[in-house]
């Protein structure tokens, strides 16, 4: 385990509108604003469609499904990180039916609002290095992402 503390450099608050693909637009303004890293503080609304993945069982490599779906769907919560310019989100949600989460993909549709908030950090740099962690049955490495501060 490590960590490392960081300042805030700049507090953003996007506004998503009807119909924009949620994740594409935060891409966008990322890069449109330059930022290298950062955190997603809090995002709340409504999705037409959502597209999203959460890992399935805990072997090794990791089995993701993938799944999207449109209804009236509330945007509860979502937080995440942003390194190398790369954001990583993951989002929970309700519809009639329950509450679900999960990693954002593209095709979460904006419905009436999202709003985002982005903190731009300062300090150590941020980057994401693959290390192997098993092997697979035929005994290829098998590798994951890891953080790494500098």
């Amino acid at each position: 385990m490590e960590g490392h503390s960081f300042e805030g450099k700049k507090y953003w608050v996007i506004r998503i509108d009807t119909g924009e693909d949620v994740l594409i637009s935060v891409k966008k303004f990322i890069k449109e604003k330059n930022i290298k890293q950062g955190l997603v503080v809090m995002g709340y609304g409504t999705f037409a469609k959502v597209g999203l993945h959460w890992v399935i069982h805990n072997q090794w490599p990791p089995g993701n499904h993938y799944d999207e779906w449109e209804g009236g769907i509330e945007l509860m919560s979502m937080n995440g990180i942003i390194v190398d310019g790369e954001p990583h989100i993951h989002f929970t949600a309700s519809t009639s039916a329950g509450a679900f989460g999960g990693h954002m993909e593209e095709g979460c549709i904006c419905y009436v609002l999202v709003e985002i908030g982005i903190v731009e950090l300062e300090g150590p740099e941020m980057k994401r290095e693959f290390v192997d962690i098993a092997r697979d049955t035929d005994g290829k490495p098998v590798k994951r992402p890891r953080l790494v501060f500098s």
